[in-house]
């Protein structure tokens, strides 16, 4: 009896067990797939959403601009010199951004490599807030505000256009843009588990700069 007693509960044991463990296979498949994610499937798929959502953008504002500062102009005839002065101070703006459709992406084994052109001003533009002028003889030979604002201008862009003064700014800015917006394209495939790597276009070369993990979303 005692034999047929434990085997007959060695049966109901084995059973019981055989049942937990069906019933736990769900939960302990989500576990796994937690614990190693397929990351080669992943990068895949997601580069391929990333891909079309690339062709059908167009561009995209990384990072705007604002500075402002004095100007002085002086106005000089032969024999008489200095006849005139202006002073103005202005606000120049502008908005940085890159065009979408040039970003190319090459998936790798643990990230996703892009290569971003260069940024570009789509627009911008320059205010007078003040004018202060002097003018000892004829306003005729002064040069008009416009037209020291329009050379302002000119020379305010070109810190902001590649190889200017702000270059690492610029380019930190749009790791950021671009990384919030390509998070914001893959929001429906919940938790990224591989890198982001960005590069810069240049002169046909590939310029490693940063990498992006999945932390920095």
């Amino acid at each position: 009896m005692r034999k047929a007693g434990k085997w007959a509960l060695s049966v109901i044991s084995s059973a019981l067990v055989i049942i937990l463990v069906i019933l736990l296979l769900p939960f302990a498949r989500q576990g796994f797939s937690r614990l190693f994610p397929d990351i080669r499937g992943e990068i895949t798929t997601q580069s391929l959403v990333l891909k079309q959502h690339l062709q059908s953008s167009q561009r995209l504002e990384v990072t705007t601009a604002e500075e402002e500062g004095i100007l002085e102009a002086k106005t000089t005839v032969i024999i008489l010199g200095t006849v005139g002065k202006t002073q103005i101070k202005y606000r120049y703006t502008a908005s940085i951004g890159i065009d979408l459709k040039r970003v190319e992406l090459s998936p790798e084994e643990d990230r996703i490599v892009f290569c971003i052109p260069q940024w570009e001003i789509l627009n911008d533009g320059i205010q007078a807030l003040d004018v202060k002028k002097q003018n000892f003889l004829s306003h005729a030979i002064d040069k008009s505000t416009e037209a020291l604002l329009e050379e302002q201008r000119v020379k305010c862009r070109q810190q902001f256009l590649p190889g200017g003064s702000q270059d690492e700014r610029i380019w930190q800015d749009t790791i950021h843009a671009l990384e919030e917006t390509f998070c914001e394209w893959l929001a429906s495939y919940g938790e990224r588990h591989y890198r982001f790597e960005f590069r810069k276009e240049q002169t046909g070369l590939q310029e490693n700069v940063r990498g992006s993990d999945h932390d920095d979303e």
